[in-house]
C-alpha cells in the first residue's frame, strides 16, 4: 500500500520546497519515504520496490533480475541522455535533428530485442518493461516517444510500437496518466 503525497509543483510554496530539499538534495521528485528510509531517483525507487516486495513483475531468478537491471540502466544511459535534453532546450534545429537520429539508432536496439516477444524478458510484463517504457514515453505522450511524439511505426520499428502499445494501455499506466 502506498500514499501519494504531492511535494512540489509549479508555484509551490517555500515550505514545500524546503521539505523536498530535506528529502532529496537535488530538489527533484520523486522521493520515496519507506518508514524513514529515503530513496530518490525514479529508477532506484522502482528497483528498490521490486527487490523489496518481489511479486509478479520481479523475476525470481538472478538472470531475469540481471536483465531487469540491464534494460533499466540502458534506458537511463541510452535514452535519458543529458546532451539530448540540452539539444531539445537549445531550439537549434540542427542539434535537435542530430539527437533525434541518435535516439532512433538506440531505439533500433530496443526494437531488435523485442522481435518475436511480447515483452523484454519474454511473455510477461516485468519491471524491465515498466522502467524502459516510462523512460521513453510519458503517460501524456499517448504511446509516442519523448517530447517529439515520435511514432515507432513511422520510424520502421513495429516491434517497439506494438510493445509500447501493450505497455501504455495497462490499467496502471492509465492510472498514472489520470494523475497528470
Amino acid at each position: 500500500m502506498y500514499r501519494h503525497v504531492p511535494l512540489f509543483s509549479r508555484g509551490a510554496i517555500p515550505a514545500d520546497r524546503e521539505r523536498l530539499d530535506k528529502l532529496n538534495p537535488n530538489s527533484h521528485v520523486p522521493v520515496l519515504d519507506d518508514d524513514g528510509f529515503i530513496v530518490w531517483e525514479s529508477m532506484a525507487i522502482n528497483l528498490y520496490l521490486g527487490d523489496k516486495h518481489r511479486g509478479p513483475l520481479w523475476p525470481s531468478d538472478s538472470r531475469g533480475r540481471a536483465l531487469v537491471y540491464q534494460w533499466s540502466f540502458w534506458s537511463q544511459t541510452e535514452m535519458d541522455r543529458r546532451d539530448w535534453n540540452a539539444a531539445r532546450r537549445s531550439g537549434d534545429a540542427e542539434r535537435i535533428a542530430a539527437s533525434t537520429t541518435e535516439r532512433v539508432a538506440a531505439l533500433r536496439i530496443l526494437n531488435a530485442a523485442l522481435l518475436g516477444r511480447d515483452y523484454l524478458l519474454g511473455s510477461e510484463f516485468t519491471f524491465a518493461d515498466l522502467n524502459v517504457a516510462a523512460t521513453i514515453s510519458q503517460p501524456n505522450e499517448d504511446g509516442r516517444i519523448d517530447w517529439q511524439r515520435l511514432d515507432p511505426f513511422e520510424l520502421g520499428l513495429p516491434a517497439l510500437g506494438d510493445w509500447l502499445g501493450r505497455c501504455t494501455t495497462r490499467a496502471s499506466w492509465k492510472k498514472v496518466r489520470a494523475l497528470s
